[in-house]
């Protein structure tokens, strides 16, 4: 795994020139710097605040609740807007279903190509097309920033269990788990607490797999002692659907 840091130090120097720019340079009529537009980034995760949200257009994003008959109750809903460069959520966890805050993990899983012809996990969800999981922690103790761990799916296309590492490799902390990127490694999140949600800042392009430009799939779980107790999006318990498993959200990015 020691090519990871050459990754890390390359994908490093392309976010420092990358760098992102709180205001727009003034529109001289000329086009500026080569007609290119500068990224503005509309959401910020170390501000204390939510309010950005009602910065960016409602057409971009997404959002699901939990039905109050679910079979699990631990997230009560979330908001997705994802732009050319990063993707943000915004989860609400259930408190009185996450009770244990020594280590809860949280789970994004990403249908990244738009496509049924890859990825899997129907575990949780309908649509058995994930082909990244993202892994950390959204408290240890206190809130914990989220910088999660990429693993990308290994069974078969539209199989189910967690088949997240390569079955032919006896993995440990030294291959950080099986991990593609290991947990901390590269800079892809970060997060904050405030007013009782977690928002979220992912950057996509440290995300190493093949991305349709236009759309992707995205879901979650939080849990306790690694044990789901909550699932967005999820739909009413019923005797037709035991779990209530619905697809994951889609989400268009906004360039």
């Amino acid at each position: 795994m020691k090519a990871n840091w050459k990754i890390a130090l390359m994908c490093v120097a392309m976010i420092a020139f990358v760098s992102c720019k709180n205001d727009p340079k003034p529109d001289d009529g000329k086009g500026g710097d080569g007609g290119k537009k500068e990224y503005v980034q509309k959401i910020k995760v170390d501000d204390n605040t939510l309010d950005d949200w009602k910065n960016v257009p409602e057409e971009y994003v997404v959002s699901c609740a939990c039905p109050n008959d679910a079979s699990m109750l631990g997230l009560k809903g979330a908001a997705v807007y994802a732009d050319e460069m990063y993707i943000f959520i915004c989860v609400e966890p259930n408190m009185d279903d996450i009770v244990d805050l020594e280590w809860v993990p949280f789970h994004v899983y990403l249908d990244t190509d738009n496509s049924d012809a890859t990825g899997g996990y129907g575990d949780e969800f309908t649509d058995a097309n994930a082909d990244i999981l993202l892994e950390s922690a959204v408290f240890a103790g206190d809130p914990y920033p989220y910088n999660p761990a990429v693993f990308k799916w290994w069974g078969e296309v539209g199989g189910s269990g967690w088949d997240w590492t390569d079955p032919s490799v006896e993995h440990s902390g030294d291959d950080f788990w099986g991990a593609i990127v290991g947990e901390g490694q590269l800079p892809i999140g970060n997060s904050q607490f405030v007013d009782g949600k977690i928002e979220i800042q992912l950057l996509r392009e440290l995300i190493p797999a093949t991305w349709n430009e236009s759309e992707f799939g995205i879901g979650f779980d939080i849990q306790q002692n690694w044990s789901s107790v909550g699932i967005l999006p999820i739909g009413s318990d019923t005797e037709a659907n035991p779990g209530g498993h619905v697809a994951k959200l889609k989400v268009k990015i906004n360039k």
